[in-house]
């Protein structure tokens, strides 16, 4: 893949100064971190080191990334070290890729309180699966469920979401034997809908019922109650959107198809295309019209602003297994698995490591001079990290997620 031409980082250097003029106050500690770690990523700021190749002489600075989750820059190199270590967990049977929306009309609750609403986005769309797969009129089995959080949409809006990855079958409730589902269909998708609907909305009632909730424009006890009563009623009468993808194949299909979910960004930098007095465009897919590809066209403060949604409370964790994956008993109940659908697989799935980007300025040693293409690049200087000036004025205020309003 070529190299984009622009990245995330220099929209957010060219508007700096003006995004925090306008919206500064009102960022959150980690919407500030990643603004300062996507400044600094690869540059002089963080550090780095000299390669040179002793044939010719050739030699060039790399500088170190910044690692933060929201870089588009430094995700390829944390997903193939992710996806290398999901491949033993994989069965071989088909895999099903399931995605759980929440309705627009819970935007606002999410926005000012993601770390509650995204957790229970996850656990609700996590327990809607097992509970359906385990009633005996639909499948009758234990399954395990791999869930990744999304909270963005093509043109950067808020849009929460869970992927779901699931194999097509599970264990008997005796653990006696696998069975398997059919191999173009898992669960329905209405009966899905509606139970994740009942799950999600009484974890919701019963946060606000333990004072967890910040309510947008609401002040008083009676305008609480009533403004949350009302996004209650709009969200009850909505119909929620599950859709189940069609089935692909076995583990090596598999891993191809996680590598595009479980570490994207916001953006990726390929999908930039301008940067031009002092607006961007990018590329978008409009799923509204036919997923029909369109270019959008946004001020680079709006853009940083809505990039910066997507910034997740410190420490949350957006990739969870559940089910006969969970972390606590995964490796028993995989090997399970595999003694009840033996014979295994012939199909070994490869590493994901060599086809995922490298974005990594680690120093390879057998690393070819690109100038001679005789020598190998070896180190020769570490260079230490050079901060450079970052605007950190703040007023007192809230700390909230960026809004327009």
């Amino acid at each position: 893949m070529n190299r984009p031409r622009l990245h995330v980082a220099e929209v957010i250097r060219s508007c700096r100064d003006e995004f925090l003029q306008v919206y500064g106050p009102r960022l959150t500690p980690e919407q500030q971190r990643a603004l300062k770690d996507l400044v600094s990523c690869r540059t002089a700021a963080l550090g780095g080191h000299v390669l040179g190749c002793p044939e010719c002489g050739h030699q060039q600075i790399a500088y170190n990334s910044c690692g933060n989750r929201l870089c588009p820059t430094c995700q390829g190199t944390a997903a193939a070290r992710w996806l290398e270590a999901r491949a033993e967990e994989l069965l071989p049977v088909p895999y099903f890729h399931i995605v759980f929306t929440l309705p627009n009309s819970l935007d606002p609750i999410a926005l000012h309180n993601p770390r509650v609403v995204y957790d229970l986005l996850l656990r609700s769309a996590a327990e809607t699966l097992l509970q359906v797969a385990t009633d005996p009129q639909y499948l009758g089995a234990q399954i395990g469920v791999l869930a990744v959080l999304h909270t963005w949409g093509q043109n950067l809006q808020l849009h929460p979401h869970a992927h779901c990855v699931v194999p097509g079958g599970g264990l008997s409730p005796d653990g006696s034997r696998w069975i398997a589902s059919s191999d173009r269909f898992f669960l329905p998708v209405r009966v899905l809908s509606r139970v994740f609907r009942g799950k999600f909305l009484a974890g919701l009632r019963a946060a606000f019922a333990r004072d967890r909730l910040r309510i947008p424009g609401a002040v008083t006890e009676p305008t609480v109650r009533d403004q949350f009563g009302r996004l209650l009623e709009v969200s009850t009468k909505t119909d929620w959107v599950v859709y189940a993808k069609p089935p692909f194949g076995g583990p090596e299909q598999v891993l191809k198809y996680l590598a595009q979910y479980t570490h994207r960004t916001a953006i990726s930098n390929h999908r930039l295309l301008d940067l031009d007095e002092g607006r961007v465009s990018f590329r978008y897919r409009d799923y509204a019209h036919g997923s029909r590809k369109r270019t959008m066209r946004l001020s680079a403060v709006e853009f940083v602003r809505r990039f910066l949604l997507h910034v997740l409370p410190a420490g949350f964790v957006r990739i969870r297994h559940y089910g006969i994956l969970c972390n606590r008993h995964q490796q028993e109940k995989l090997e399970l698995c595999r003694v009840l659908l033996q014979p295994p697989s012939a199909v070994e799935p490869k590493s994901p490591a060599a086809e995922a980007p490298q974005n990594s300025t680690s120093i390879s040693p057998t690393r070819v001079c690109p100038v001679c293409g005789a020598g190998r690049m070896v180190l020769i200087e570490e260079l230490p990290p050079r901060p450079a000036p970052w605007d950190s004025r703040q007023t007192a205020g809230e700390w909230v997620m960026v809004d327009s309003s």
